[in-house]
């Protein structure tokens, strides 16, 4: 228990750290950095392992499973990492439809006949040209098709006016995000199987055991939208796991399907000491030496659209799974290739022993990323401290070149922490990949954090470090990534915010270029056309207390000399983007930019509350950040305070039309002057 608090208190530790505070902010252009000799880059890269039969894989499990059990099956810790690798989730955590110099995107797969995004509508806010990312809404320019709370909504926007055309209740447990392909329609989601006892007894405590989780069941679900007012459930399919992130490329998507073992029936201690811990815990282990491959091999249910079974079995064959050469827990990543021009089916999956939940995608590979696995709950204060200070990252690399298979092809390992998929970047044949080392404010820790750009290359099954910059932000991390073509920018902050440029032209020698320094910290990267580069996150002190909402528009015409030449800030702001890159929107054609804003505050002396709930819509040049116009949903934009108006999460373009979206509805708004015109409620009002 003692190992566990320990474990418990450093994650408020590094929460907390996260918001530390600063020194002065100054602005500079740094020569010396430019000239510093490159760190040598020396990750750790390795091979990965097959599996020639079923019987080496169960040796494999078992060997390691049997020493991790203990009298409550396995513990905290013992799944893989407890921290997956990243200060966010790609669950979330995430992406962005103006990536690269803002320029025209190719038309994708989802586009209806005639129209072009990035000319005629938008698309989800994606990180590379031609990946598509899962997403809440979507649009192929004809209509828009959202997921609210367990409904998938069709609306129509060929007319004059935006129509609620059909719907469909979703039987998951909750639907989270969706792709679109055409009239189809790939919804994910997730629920839970409990034990059988938690149902027959309403979890009575004679019924339940002292400790007992649920089994998280990933759900995708094929919905037909050939008849927009009447859409129909397809098929669904139901896997052993939890959806860690998807992409798709033309119609072919790959779907990101973290699973732990199931079935593993453990005896909890019947009562409290020594005796009875120890006959559970030699009991569990003959558990596990007594297990089959279903146990450590996600299942998969296949249903059509009346909920008849189809198909049903293991997810992937023994020998389709693989494993690092060094221990990397007892989860199953598994990458599934869905084709949604066709039937939703299982027609290939493939597997690694690995967590994962950081997901970049190029078009032609996918990289999977989680922190390299360490069993916590046998480490003492000094052994914690110590693997802090050589923390690594684990990067899993999938050939996705053929639109019906996936192939795992190569693993390796840089020094740090990953913040999200930002982090990595594939570039002429070389992956670009952003860390922090272990901060100097974690718990017992004798270093001062630093973060690296370290450029990985395939040779052979190892991604193998070929370059790496360090010395960014000592003292600090990183707050945001964004590579464009062969430069780099990371934004680092503890105090001030350092924005540094990285020269990425020579693989083997990447350099930094400039810096430059001011209050507050950018947690999103956004080129915005003529050299400049538009930040969203937070105004601070010199201390390094945030203070608001704040854009920052940079001048990165000149890499040895980055300027902010203007800001804009929201006091006691707060926007979705600083988390969600899909919440943003960048329409070149216009220079419109839609952020979604919370800003709340509450008067000490007169007990008063206001406030903003919306979207802003700005306009960023040379010139300055102009604000546009303001949006909100469900509440009377005359009102003295409309801070209770639902939170807007999204927003896209149709035609002449910006479309707003919310938990409540869907607005409905001019494109050049941001007036509301048509909102049509989720709930009838």
């Amino acid at each position: 228990m003692r190992r566990l608090t320990i474990a418990i208190a450093a994650l408020i530790v590094l929460a907390a750290a996260c918001t530390s505070t600063s020194e002065s902010a100054t602005t500079t252009s740094i020569g010396t950095t430019a000239t510093r000799p490159p760190i040598e880059a020396v990750p750790v890269s390795y091979g990965l392992q097959t599996f020639d039969a079923c019987d080496d894989f169960l040796d494999y499990v078992k060997s390691h499973a049997v020493d991790l059990v203990g009298p409550y099956g396995f513990e905290f810790g013992y799944y893989g990492p407890w921290f997956r690798g990243g200060f966010a989730d790609d669950a979330a955590v995430l992406e962005e439809a103006a990536a690269g110099d803002g320029s025209e995107e190719p038309v994708p797969a989802t586009a209806a006949p005639g129209l072009q995004q990035g000319v005629d509508y938008s698309g989800t806010n994606i990180q590379e040209l031609g990946v598509d990312e899962p997403d809440i809404i979507k649009t192929d320019g004809t209509k828009i098709v959202v997921t609210s709370g367990n409904v998938l909504y069709v609306v129509d926007v060929t007319g004059e006016e935006p129509r609620l055309a059909g719907q469909v209740n979703l039987e998951m447990g909750w639907a989270s995000d969706l792709l679109i392909s055409g009239d189809r329609v790939l919804v994910m989601g997730h629920g839970d199987s409990y034990p059988a006892p938690l149902v027959e007894t309403g979890m009575t405590s004679e019924a339940v055991p002292e400790v007992w989780y649920p089994t998280p069941i990933a759900t995708l679900m094929e919905v037909d939208i050939s008849n927009i007012d009447d859409p129909q459930i397809e098929r669904t399919l139901f896997i052993d796991g939890s959806k860690v992130s998807a992409r798709m490329v033309g119609g072919s998507a790959r779907i990101v399907v973290s699973s732990m073992p199931t079935g593993l029936e453990f005896r909890y201690p019947e009562t409290g000491g020594l005796k009875a811990e120890r006959e559970a815990t030699e009991y569990n282990r003959q558990v596990v030496l007594d297990s089959t491959v279903d146990n450590w091999v996600p299942y998969y249910v296949l249903e059509d659209g009346s909920g008849r079974v189809i198909r049903e079995g293991s997810l992937l064959d023994c020998t389709s799974a693989h494993h690092p050469e060094e221990f990397s827990g007892l989860e199953m990543l598994s990458v599934l290739s869905v084709d949604l021009d066709n039937s939703l089916s299982i027609d290939d999956a493939v597997g690694v022993m690995a967590a994962g939940n950081i997901v970049y995608s190029s078009t032609d590979a996918m990289y999977i990323a989680s922190a390299a696995w360490q069993n916590w709950q046998v480490f003492d204060e000094s052994d914690a401290a110590e693997a802090m200070d050589r923390y690594t990252t684990d990067i899993h690399k999938f050939d996705i070149s053929d639109p019906r298979s996936t192939e795992y092809v190569a693993t390796g390992r840089v020094e740090g922490f990953m913040l999200s998929q930002w982090s990595m970047s594939e570039y002429d044949g070389h992956l670009r990949v952003a860390t922090t080392s272990q901060p100097d404010w974690w718990w017992g820790s004798e270093r001062s954090s630093e973060s690296f750009v370290t450029v990985l290359e395939q040779q052979g099954g190892e991604l193998v470090g070929v370059g790496k910059v360090g010395g960014l932000g000592k003292g600090e991390r990183i707050y945001s990534v964004r590579f464009i073509d062969d430069i780099g920018y990371v934004v680092t902050f503890r105090q001030t915010d350092p924005l540094y440029t990285i020269d990425l032209s020579e693989p083997t020698d990447p350099t930094v270029v400039g810096e430059l320094k001011i209050l507050g910290y950018s947690a999103y990267l956004h080129p915005v056309g003529d050299g400049l580069l538009l930040g969203i996150g937070q105004d601070a002190t010199e201390e390094g207390r945030t203070l608001g909402s704040q854009i920052s528009l940079f001048d990165v015409s000149d890499l040895a000399d980055p300027k902010r030449i203007h800001n804009y800030t929201l006091s006691d702001g707060y926007s979705s983007v600083e988390y969600d890159h899909r919440a943003f929107l960048h329409w070149p054609q216009t220079g419109l930019t839609v952020i979604p804003i919370q800003q709340w505050s509450w008067d000490e002396d007169s007990g008063e509350e206001s406030g903003f709930s919306g979207a802003i819509a700005v306009e960023a040049t040379r010139d300055g950040i102009k604000e546009v116009g303001r949006i909100t949903h469900g509440v009377d934009k005359e009102a003295e305070e409309y801070w209770w108006a639902p939170a807007i999460e999204r927003s896209l373009v149709v035609g002449d039309s910006l479309y707003t979206y919310s938990y409540d509805g869907i607005l409905q708004s001019d494109l050049e002057t941001v007036e509301a015109g048509t909102y049509l409620s989720f709930w009838g009002s």
